[in-house]
């Protein structure tokens, strides 16, 4: 932005000194970006004031086929960026297309409460060196290659205890994956809880359709290269409620958590999820464009910055969430634009159902402890 007279009426008084003298403008040039910014509430200010027949306001909203047309590049060229791997939706409509993207009103999770929380600064490609703190692994299963079909998606959260028997979750890894096949998938989440999270608590999986495949596949044991570079096998992996496997697997390890999507699941971990957001307690990382000239500069590498461009897409499929009810009069999640997918949103909440099941045993045993400490004091009160 510039306060100073433009060069043309500078030099048009030189050439003519009996033109009358034009003021300096204060003028704002800059790409779109969310409506939360403060940039929206201007623009809206300043639109208002140009409609309203103020002379003093001017505002445009450019696309991209302006420099097309100004020829400072392609057609071609512009389709290539849009359909770049860490181009996202919302990110092309604001930098190319000059509209503030933002949720729909009645979005369950609106960018203003997911935006706040996009505070994680890196992320985790494997827990660092002497981490004490938990994960949780979820996953949600899909295997079809086709275009516009689900994707697998797969969420690291990092557990921070706090003092109120609760945790900070942080969402520091994220990977979707395309037609991989149940294998693939397998081998890539024993590669995660037991190679780069070995702090691992819990493997959180839909058990649903193909879920069910992918749970045989965990039933077998795993070998691979530990840390050291020595072959180790990994027990076989079964579900915690799974008694019978227990019985004819007693050398497996019960961290699986299946999950079955049912509504009532749904009416509950849906809000559990916005709660963390409107607290705050549940973390992603920051916008990819803040991270972006670091990677352009080589200080980040392209397997973090595509982990932000990720939590760029979960927050876009987060606002596309609505509340309504069912002809039942039931409360049902659903999608405001049908055609958009949500696998990294319902990946994340089947994780959080479990760290509800620990925030609910935590709150209940400091309770506990309060009504134990109580109850020894009654004795010495007369």
């Amino acid at each position: 932005m510039t306060k100073t007279p433009r060069e043309n009426a500078v030099e048009l008084r030189k050439k003519f000194p009996e033109a009358p003298y034009e003021d300096g403008r204060m003028v704002y040039i800059s790409s779109a970006w969310l409506k939360t910014c403060d940039l929206y509430q201007r623009f809206l200010n300043f639109y208002s004031n140009m409609v309203s027949g103020d002379k003093n306001y001017f505002v445009a909203s450019l696309d991209y086929t302006v420099g097309i047309d100004a020829g400072l590049f392609t057609e071609e060229s512009m389709m290539l960026e849009k359909n770049d791997p860490e181009m996202t939706l919302d990110k092309w409509a604001y930098e190319y297309e000059g509209r503030f993207v933002g949720s729909a009103n009645d979005s369950y999770y609106p960018y203003d409460i997911t935006s706040k929380c996009r505070v994680i600064d890196r992320c985790e490609l494997e827990q660092p060196k002497k981490c004490q703190y938990s994960y949780i692994v979820t996953h949600d299963v899909a295997v079809s290659g086709k275009s516009g079909s689900d994707n697998a998606c797969t969420h690291v959260i990092k557990l921070i205890p706090r003092k109120n028997g609760t945790f900070t979750k942080q969402i520091v890894f994220t990977k979707t994956m395309n037609g991989a096949t149940l294998k693939e998938q397998r081998d890539f989440l024993r590669e995660l809880i037991h190679i780069r999270f070995p702090n691992t608590e819990k493997l959180v999986i839909d058990a649903q359709s193909a879920g069910q495949g992918l749970l045989s596949l965990l039933e077998e044991p795993w070998s691979a290269r530990n840390t050291r570079g020595e072959m180790e096998e990994f027990p076989p992996l079964i579900c915690d409620d799974d008694e019978e496997a227990q019985l004819l697997l007693p050398d497996a390890s019960p961290m699986i958590r299946g999950i079955t999507a049912t509504q009532e699941f749904n009416s509950t971990f849906y809000p559990y999820m916005k709660t963390g957001f409107e607290d705050g307690s549940l973390q992603l990382l920051v916008d990819s464009s803040e991270t972006d000239e670091e990677y352009k500069n080589g200080k980040y590498r392209p397997e973090e910055q595509v982990i932000h461009v990720e939590h760029d897409n979960l927050v876009q499929e987060l606002s596309n969430i609505k509340q309504s009810y069912s002809e039942g009069g039931k409360i049902i999640y659903t999608r405001i634009v049908k055609s958009k997918k949500r696998d990294r949103a319902t990946s994340l909440m089947y994780g959080l159902s479990v760290v509800w099941e620990y925030e609910k045993q935590g709150k209940a045993d400091m309770y506990k402890k309060d009504i134990d400490a109580l109850s020894y004091l009654k004795k010495y009160i007369y």
